[in-house]
């Protein structure tokens, strides 16, 4: 099989990150130039932060689409290789009006090999609204099921332990919202849920699972098969203006 580029996950994120947050309002990935660009639309009254994808774009092309396509306020993130110079890209935005503001890591599936971890309580697939409703949840905001996403999670009586989610895009899978509660961390429930969601996602036929990291997860991904293939830095305008 050949390996899985930046481009082609690029278009499973875009797509399977936008249909995540359209559970309450459209969340749209289109194309601007060479640039994907993700915002509510139509456009409305308290709108979610606009998100512009970079790859194989030089900052100046990057900036002036943006500026020619009157974005409005956003985040710009610049996905590179993880040999390409990090500092030198950083430096380069900067240079043209961005500031830093977070680093994430860009992570290729192949479901070739998926190790085996379980859980106690184990890890389940919520079938429906029904049995999810039923799942003692802690926190104040209750999780909704939305038709095409796969919902996993671990639970018992009292009370529930940790969630992942993954949604397809055509051959190939977006994973979501990896959390454990903070009290129960260093329990091996998150590779657990992984585990459980690699495996169904196999089962159903998907080729790649791909998922963007932070510094923890970046630490963890690896150990479950993940191969890093890229690197996410998110800047946004100095000045709002």
């Amino acid at each position: 099989m050949e390996p899985f580029s930046i481009p082609e996950a690029i278009e499973v994120f875009v797509h399977a990150f936008s249909e995540g947050k359209s559970r309450t309002y459209p969340y749209v990935a289109t194309k601007i130039g060479d640039l994907w660009v993700m915002r509510d639309t139509p456009d409305r009254k308290n709108a979610r932060k606009i998100e512009v994808i970079s790859h194989g774009v030089e900052p100046e092309v990057a900036v002036k689409t943006i500026q020619d396509a009157n974005i409005g306020w956003h985040f710009l993130c610049e996905i590179h290789h993880p040999e390409d110079d990090f500092d030198a890209i950083r430096a380069k935005y900067k240079s043209l009006g961005y500031k830093a503001v977070s680093t994430e890591w860009l992570f290729v599936h192949d479901l070739q090999d998926i190790p085996i971890y379980e859980s106690d309580p184990p890890v389940r697939q919520v079938p429906n609204q029904a049995a999810l409703d039923a799942i003692p949840q802690r926190g104040k905001h209750k999780r909704k099921l939305r038709p095409g996403i796969r919902h996993f999670t671990i639970w018992d009586d009292d009370q529930d332990y940790g969630w992942v989610y993954s949604i397809p895009y055509k051959e190939s899978a977006w994973v979501g919202d990896l959390h454990v509660h903070e009290i129960d961390r260093g329990r091996g429930y998150g590779r657990a849920l992984m585990s459980k969601l690699l495996q169904t996602d196999r089962d159903l036929g998907v080729k790649q699972s791909v998922l963007l990291a932070s510094s923890d997860g970046a630490r963890l991904y690896p150990h479950l098969g993940y191969q890093k293939i890229g690197i996410l830095q998110m800047f946004c305008p100095a000045k709002r203006t």
